[in-house]
C-alpha cells in the first residue's frame, strides 16, 4: 500500500496523570522505530515532574498538549473512568489536529515494531481503519446491548486511524460523543455504534493482542497491544522480550520500577493451561464463552483479517462464523 503524497497524517496518544508516563514511553518507542510523522501526547493533569521527564525523554520530537481546559470547557460529562480514553472522541475538535486529514490514535499500552507512517499512510476507503477485537466475539450479547445489527463486526479502539474528511463531513465523532454521554457508555462502544458499516479492516499485526492464540506474538507484531495483562501491572501474557523493551525505554527515568520482571518466565501459564479444558466446561449451562473459545481458530482468524486488510476491504459481517468459532 502506498501513501498519498498529498495526505497530511499525524498520530497521538492520550492520557490522564496516572497513564501519562506510560504514554511517554510508548511514544518514545514510536520515535525509535519511525520516521518523521508528526506526533502528539494529549494529556489531562500531568505533573510538572513528569512533564520535565517527558520533555527530556522525547527530545522535543513530538508535541505535548495539555487538554485539561479544553476537556473541562467541552460541555460534556462522561461516565466516570480514565478521562484520557475519551480524548480520542475529540480528534475533530482539538485545534492541534485541524490541519491533518489522517489521524492515528494509539493507546498507552502499545509497543511499535514498525514505522507508524506505514500505518497512517495506507489506502483508506472508509472513515475509519480499525482491527477486529476477537475477544468481543466470544460474547455475542454485545450486539443486543449496543443495538448493533446481527453479525456486526466489532473493533478494538486501542489503535485506530481516522480518515478525517468523511469523519468531519458526516459528524461521526460528534455522534460518538453524544452516545458516550447520553448512553453513559465507554468510548469504544460508542465508536463501534457510530462507525458501524463505516470501517475498513486493519491488518491484525498492527493491533496484535494475541487473544486466544500463541501463534502470533511480539516478534510478529507491527504494533503489539497489551490489551490484557499490562507490562506495568500483573504482566500476564506479556512476552519477556517485550517487557525488556519497556524496561529499556524506562531505564533513565523515574518510571522504571513497574516494569521489573516479577518472575523469570512469562506469567499466565496456569491461565493458558486451564483454557485447554474449554471444550469440556463449555458443555455446562451458561458457559458459552468457553464453548466459543474452544472452537476458536486463532491462525485462521488472523489470516482472514490479514486478507481483508490486504484487499482494503470493509469489515466483514459474521466474523465469528468465518473465523471458525461460532
Amino acid at each position: 500500500m502506498h501513501p498519498n503524497k498529498m495526505m497530511r497524517p499525524c498520530y497521538f496518544l492520550a492520557a490522564d496523570a496516572k497513564y501519562f508516563p506510560y504514554a511517554c514511553l510508548a511514544a518514545r518507542r514510536i520515535l525509535d522505530v519511525s520516521g518523521d510523522t508528526p506526533g502528539f501526547i494529549v494529556h489531562v493533569g500531568a505533573s510538572e515532574a513528569d512533564l520535565h521527564v517527558a520533555h527530556r525523554l522525547l527530545d522535543s520530537r513530538l508535541q505535548i498538549v495539555d487538554a485539561s481546559v479544553f476537556m473541562t470547557e467541552s460541555g460534556h460529562s462522561f461516565r466516570p473512568s480514565n478521562v484520557g480514553t475519551f480524548i480520542r472522541l475529540f480528534a475533530d475538535q482539538l485545534p492541534e489536529f485541524a490541519d491533518y486529514d489522517r489521524i492515528a490514535h494509539v493507546d498507552c499500552d502499545v509497543l511499535f515494531n514498525r514505522d507508524i507512517g506505514d500505518l497512517v499512510g495506507q489506502t483508506l476507503n472508509a472513515p475509519l481503519l480499525a482491527a477486529h477485537d476477537d475477544y468481543m466475539y466470544f460474547r455475542p450479547s454485545y450486539r443486543k446491548e449496543m443495538s448493533m445489527r446481527p453479525g456486526a463486526p466489532y473493533f478494538n479502539a486501542g489503535i485506530i486511524v481516522f480518515n478525517m474528511p468523511p469523519v468531519r463531513e458526516q459528524g461521526l465523532l460528534n455522534r460518538a460523543r453524544q452516545l458516550a454521554v447520553e448512553g453513559q457508555m465507554n468510548d469504544q462502544n460508542a465508536l463501534n455504534m457510530v462507525f458501524e458499516g463505516k470501517w475498513q479492516t486493519m491488518h491484525p499485526c498492527w493491533n496484535l493482542m494475541s487473544n486466544g492464540t500463541r501463534e502470533y506474538r511480539f516478534a510478529q507484531a507491527y504494533a503489539r497491544h497489551f490489551a490484557g495483562g499490562k507490562p506495568w501491572g500483573n504482566q500476564v501474557g506479556v512476552e519477556p522480550e517485550a517487557l525488556k523493551v519497556w524496561r529499556e525505554l524506562a531505564k533513565d527515568t523515574p518510571w522504571g520500577e513497574p516494569f521489573r520482571q516479577r518472575i523469570s518466565f512469562e506469567r499466565g501459564v496456569m491461565k493458558r493451561f486451564f483454557r485447554r479444558f474449554d471444550a469440556w466446561t463449555g458443555l455446562l449451562p451458561s458457559k458459552d464463552v468457553q464453548k466459543r473459545r474452544a472452537r476458536y481458530d486463532g491462525g485462521k482468524t488472523h489470516r482472514l483479517y490479514a486478507e481483508q486488510a490486504d484487499a482494503c476491504a470493509m469489515a466483514v459481517s459474521f466474523p465469528e462464523v468465518m473465523g471458525g468459532f461460532s
